[in-house]
C-alpha cells in the first residue's frame, strides 16, 4: 500500500480495516461501502456531514426522508438534538399525548457511507449515542450530496407520507443512550438552529487553523467521551477545571491540583515536571477510549487528536503545524535528527561542558562510530555573563578548520542548561552559526511552559523540547521542530516506520511521524488537557511570570542561610531554576558524583524534599526549581535542610535528622 493511499486515511480495508474491533452488534455493523444512516441534527447540513467524516462527501447520495414513532427532543444546554422512541418522548413531554408531527421525525437519508466515514461518524456522536436500525421513508428522489441544496433537502413536507404505501430504506439512527433526564421537553428545530446556531458549527475556511475550535472539532477533540455541563456544550471531564472563574493563587494553594504525598517538597520540577490531577483525569479517558475500541482509537481516532495537540504547541511556539511533530523526549528527538544526517570523514560537532550528559553520550557514539567525526566541547564556567559565552562561542567557531567547506558542523547547544540550570543565549548562537554555515540543533528540553518562544523569529534549524517538565502534560512526551526549508533532510523517524519513502520521493514531515508503532498516546494527547489547564489557572504569561520570579527570590534566600552564593549574581540567566553553592569543599578524594548522590539520597529520605546536587567548578552545587506550587518557605526549608546536612559531614558526626 503506498504512502499517499496511508495520508488520505488508510483506505485499503485489506491491510487496515478500520472496522475491525468496533463494539457493535451483528445488525449494526457496517460493512465495508453502501451503509446508510438517517440525520436528523446538526449532520442534516451537509457542510457540517462533510467536515465530520473528512471528506468531500462525493460518494454520497441523500434525499428528504421521515422516521416514523419516534420524538425529536431539546437537550439541556445542547444545541443539538435527541432522537427518542414516541414513548420516551411522551414521558419527557409530561405524559401529554403526542400529535402525529411530534411523532415524526424529518431528516435526511444518506445512502453509500464507508466503513471509516461511520468510524468517524461514531467518534464525532460519542458515547450519548447508539446505533439503531430503523426503516424511514423516503420522501423524494436521490440527488448527490454535492449537488444538493440544503434548503430543498430539508424543507418541510405539509402532508406526512402513509407508511404502509411509502418506500421504505433501511437505514441507522443515532439514538440517545443518555439519562432522559438531561432532555428537555420541547421539540427541537432544525430551522431555528440554522438560524442562531449553525456558525457555531461551521469554521469560515476548513483549513484555517484559528477556526479549529469550533463546535464540530471541539465535539471531534472529545474523542467519543462527552459530556454536556450544566450551562454549556459537552466537554471532556478531564478539563472541568478550565471552566471555573475563580482563578486560584499560585503557591501551596494549587498542590491541591497536583498528587504529591502529604507534606513531599518538590523543587526539582526541571527533571520529571509533575502532572496535574486534570491531566491525569484526561489521560484515563483516552486509555478508557483507546481500551473501549483499540482498532478504532489507533486507526482512526486518535489522528485528529494528534493534529489538533501539534497545531496547538505551534501556536503556542510561534510555528507552523506542521513544522512540529511529537516523540516521546528531547533526548529521542536530538537522535532522530542526527541519525537523519549523512555523516562524513571531517564532520564536526561543537557541543558545551554544561551539555546534558545523555547528549554528550550520543555525541560519543557518533564520534566512536563510522566515519568518527570529531567532537569539540567549549568550557563555560560560571558566573559569567550572555555576552561573554557568545564571544566565546564565535571565537572557537572562528578557530574550526575550514568552516565553509563542504562538510558538517553540527552545533548543539542547550536553550537552558541542565547543571546548572541556566538560561543561555541560544537566540544570539543560532545567528552565529548561519554566519559559519553550522547547522544550529537546540536541546530545548526545559524551554516550553517556562519562557516565551517564537520559532519563526530565532529560526533554529532543529529544535526539540519537552512538555512534561514545564508545560505540565503527562510524562514523556516531547515536541520535535523542523522548519520548511530542513523538513528534506529528516527522512525518518526513530525507528523507522509507516511513513518512510524511498528516494527520490519527498517524506511528508508529518506523517513520518504520525505513527511510529503501538505506544500509549495519551502523553501526547495529554498537551491539549495540559494547555487547557494552565489557561484555567491564569495563562501561560502568568505562570511564567511565578515562577521566573520565585526562583531568583529562592536562590537568594538559599544562598543568605547557607552562607554561599548563587552562580548568578546579577540575574541575568536565571529562569525558573536557581543554582546555590553548597558549603561542602570536596575533597581530592572524594567522587562528585558519588558525594552529590549520597546528598540527594538523604535529603529525599530524611527531610522529605528534594533538589538536584551537582559539581561544578570543583565546588558542589545545588539546583532548585519553582513551579507554581512552591512558595518562599520551601526554598528556606530546603536550605537549613542542607546547612544541617552540611554541617554534620563538616564536624564528622551523625545525629538523627529532624523535620526542620
Amino acid at each position: 500500500m503506498s504512502s499517499t493511499n496511508l495520508r488520505n486515511g488508510w483506505v485499503d480495508s485489506t491491510v487496515l480495516d478500520p472496522m475491525i474491533g468496533l463494539q457493535v452488534t451483528a445488525d449494526e455493523k457496517p460493512s465495508a461501502e453502501g451503509n446508510s444512516a438517517f440525520f436528523y441534527g446538526t449532520l442534516m447540513h451537509p457542510a457540517i456531514l462533510r467536515r465530520v467524516i473528512a471528506n468531500d462527501g462525493g460518494h454520497l447520495q441523500i434525499c428528504p426522508a421521515v422516521l416514523f414513532s419516534h420524538t425529536r427532543l431539546h437537550i439541556q444546554h445542547c444545541d443539538y438534538p435527541a432522537v427518542v422512541s414516541a414513548d420516551v418522548g411522551q414521558k419527557v413531554m409530561g405524559n401529554k399525548a403526542l400529535d402525529p408531527d411530534e411523532k415524526t421525525v424529518r431528516g435526511v437519508v444518506a445512502r453509500g457511507l464507508s466503513a471509516q466515514d461511520v468510524a468517524l461518524l461514531d467518534v464525532f456522536e460519542g458515547d450519548e449515542y447508539r446505533r439503531k436500525p430503523v426503516s424511514v421513508i423516503q420522501i423524494s428522489s436521490w440527488s448527490s450530496l454535492n449537488d444538493a441544496k440544503t434548503s430543498e433537502i430539508l424543507s418541510k413536507s405539509s402532508i406526512l407520507p402513509d407508511p404502509s404505501s411509502a418506500r421504505k430504506v433501511p437505514a441507522f439512527v443515532y439514538i440517545w443512550d443518555n439519562p432522559i433526564e438531561r432532555l428537555a421537553p420541547r421539540i427541537w428545530s432544525y430551522d431555528l438552529f440554522v438560524k442562531e446556531k449553525l456558525g457555531r458549527w461551521l469554521a469560515k475556511d476548513p483549513t484555517d487553523e484559528e477556526q479549529r475550535d469550533d463546535e464540530v472539532n471541539r465535539r471531534v477533540s472529545m474523542a467519543g467521551t462527552i459530556v454536556a455541563p450544566s450551562g454549556g456544550e459537552g466537554t471532556l471531564k478531564a478539563t472541568e477545571l478550565s471552566r471555573e472563574t475563580t482563578k486560584p493563587e499560585f503557591g501551596h494553594n494549587t498542590l491541591k491540583h497536583f498528587g504529591f504525598d502529604k507534606g513531599y517538597i518538590n523543587l526539582n520540577n526541571g527533571s520529571f515536571g509533575a502532572t496535574p490531577l486534570p491531566v491525569t483525569k484526561y489521560c484515563d479517558e483516552i486509555t478508557k477510549l483507546a481500551e473501549g475500541r483499540p482498532d478504532l482509537f489507533f486507526r482512526i481516532t486518535f489522528k485528529p487528536l494528534l493534529k489538533d495537540v501539534r497545531a496547538r504547541v505551534a501556536k503556542l511556539l510561534g510555528a507552523e503545524t506542521d513544522e512540529c511533530v511529537l516523540v516521546p523526549n528531547a533526548s529521542h528527538g536530538i537522535n532522530t535528527v542526527l541519525r537523519n544526517f549523512t555523516w562524513k570523514e571531517g564532520d564536526i560537532f561543537v557541543s558545551f561542558s554544561t551539555t546534558h550528559y545523555a547528549i554528550k553520550q550520543t555525541l560519543h557514539y557518533f564520534r566512536d562510530t563510522e566515519p568518527h567525526p570529531t567532537v569539540h566541547d567549549i568550557p563555560l564556567i560560571f558566573p559569567t555573563t550572555h555576552a561573554k559565552i557568545l564571544q566565546t562561542f564565535r571565537q572557537y567557531m572562528k578557530s574550526l578548520p575550514d568552516p565553509h567547506k563542504q562538510k558538517n558542523i553540527v552545533v548543539v547547544m542547550d536553550s537552558v542548561a541542565s547543571t546548572p540550570g541556566v538560561k543561555l543565549p541560544w537566540e544570539g548562537m543560532v545567528k552565529i552559526c548561519k554566519e559559519f554555515n553550522a547547522w544550529s540543533v537546540v536541546d530545548a528540553a526545559q524551554s516550553i511552559g517556562s519562557t516565551q518562544v517564537n520559532l519563526s523569529e530565532s529560526q533554529p534549524d532543529f529544535w526539540v523540547t519537552n512538555c512534561y517538565k514545564w508545560l505540565m502534560a503527562k510524562r514523556g512526551c516531547a515536541v520535535l521542530y523542523v522548519p520548511r526549508r530542513n523538513q528534506h533532510l529528516i527522512r525518518t523517524s526513530f525507528p523507522t516506520s509507516w511513513g518512510y519513502v524511498s528516494p527520490p520521493e519527498k517524506p511528508d514531515f508529518a506523517f513520518v511521524f504520525e505513527w511510529t508503532g503501538a505506544l500509549d498516546l495519551a502523553p501526547y494527547l495529554s498537551i491539549k488537557a495540559a494547555l487547557e489547564f494552565r489557561e484555567s489557572i491564569g495563562g501561560e504569561k502568568a505562570i511564567q511570570q511565578y515562577c521566573n520570579t520565585l526562583a531568583p527570590q529562592g536562590g537568594k534566600r538559599m544562598a543568605e542561610i547557607l552562607g554561599t552564593e548563587t552562580a548568578d549574581p546579577n540575574e541575568e540567566y536565571t529562569g525558573t531554576m536557581t543554582n546555590v553553592r553548597l558549603p561542602l569543599p570536596l575533597n581530592q578524594d572524594e567522587s562528585p558524583t558519588a558525594k552529590a548522590a549520597e546528598l540527594m539520597v538523604e535529603l529525599n529520605e530524611e527531610y522529605n524534599t528534594f533538589v538536584a546536587v551537582f559539581e561544578h567548578n570543583g565546588s558542589l552545587w545545588v539546583r532548585a526549581s519553582a513551579q507554581i506550587w512552591n512558595e518562599l518557605s520551601d526554598f528556606e526549608y530546603t536550605a537549613r535542610a542542607l546547612k544541617a546536612m552540611c554541617h554534620k559531614r563538616l564536624h564528622a558526626t551523625r545525629k538523627p535528622a529532624a523535620r526542620l
